[in-house]
């Protein structure tokens, strides 16, 4: 059985790296996003705004395009409007469009145009805003912020599920003059007919990609060692943040900040809703993750 989201992983990785994918396609993803990560299951928890962390977004930065055709297991055939090819079955021969064969079951073309990127330029700010919420017993280890999207103007996703696949596109007859590209079809194609295919997206505006962080492990569990645990909701009376851990964060914010990978499972959408704007989320399992060894007493603040 082939998972589709394991084939596109594996088709993405390669060129974006430990970028995260959003799954499904349509997931929304946003700068300043907050996601909650516990034993490889992530879901929505709010946004920075939510919990009073300040960012600034960068303006939207051109990217280009990226197509990826299986590592070249895929034949590719073009028709041109008003021609005649006897390899396609469901299109007219006004219709323009194009014929893939899939000669690999772990196969998928991907294909975004319009790639634009934002982000948090900032991190020494971000990382001191957490090293503050932290402390405050308001952030804990298993959130995570988004602080990088890419997104396309359209996209086009298909995932064989089992060598020989195919799919015939039909596409929209405002693919401009000249000879026809694999990038033609993102969100300009429709899948006349396809066989034996595993997963099929065509489309415009999505976040396909993101990037979040975590405080680090090594700086938490010396934070613990250092002042022990910290408790919640300190209210009027709480003590300050100590000074060593915020030049840390001014000083390297990599020392405070890491980029987890992504959980190897196929992610699965959650119906979780969003914080109410201006209201900070309460600790909860969405909004507070638990040590997974027996909890700390409370720091006594007396």
């Amino acid at each position: 059985m082939v998972h589709a989201f394991a084939v596109y992983r594996d088709a993405m990785r390669e060129a974006w790296g430990d970028w995260w994918l959003a799954w499904p396609l349509l997931q929304k993803v946003a700068v300043g996003d907050v996601l909650h990560e516990s034993r490889g299951s992530v879901r929505p928890a709010g946004t920075l705004a939510d919990r009073r962390v300040p960012f600034a977004e960068t303006a939207p930065e051109a990217r280009g395009a990226f197509v990826y055709d299986a590592g070249g297991g895929i034949d590719l055939r073009f028709k041109a409007s008003g021609t005649t090819d006897p390899l396609f079955s469901a299109l007219a021969d006004a219709d323009a469009g194009a014929l893939l064969r899939f000669a690999r079951q772990r196969a998928a073309l991907v294909a975004y145009r319009g790639l634009a990127g934002s982000g948090i330029p900032d991190t020494r700010a971000l990382a001191g805003a957490l090293v503050r919420r932290y402390w405050e017993g308001r952030w804990d280890a298993g959130l995570l912020a988004v602080t990088e999207v890419v997104r396309a103007e359209a996209a086009a996703v298909l995932v064989a599920a089992e060598a020989g696949a195919s799919a015939e596109l039909r596409l929209a007859t405002s693919v401009g003059a000249g000879p026809l590209r694999l990038l033609d079809l993102a969100g300009s194609a429709q899948v006349a007919q396809g066989r034996h295919l595993g997963f099929q997206w065509i489309g415009e505006a999505l976040t396909p990609l993101f990037r979040v962080v975590r405080l680090r492990g090594t700086w938490l569990g010396g934070v613990r060692e250092e002042y022990g645990p910290v408790q919640p909701g300190r209210g009027l009376d709480a003590e300050p943040v100590p000074p060593l851990l915020m030049e840390q964060a001014a000083d390297d914010p990599s020392a405070v900040l890491e980029s987890p990978h992504q959980p190897a499972t196929e992610p699965e959408p959650h119906p979780d809703p969003q914080p109410e704007a201006g209201r900070e989320p309460q600790p909860g399992p969405a909004a507070e993750s638990k040590p997974e060894h027996a909890p700390e007493p409370a720091r006594d603040t007396s």
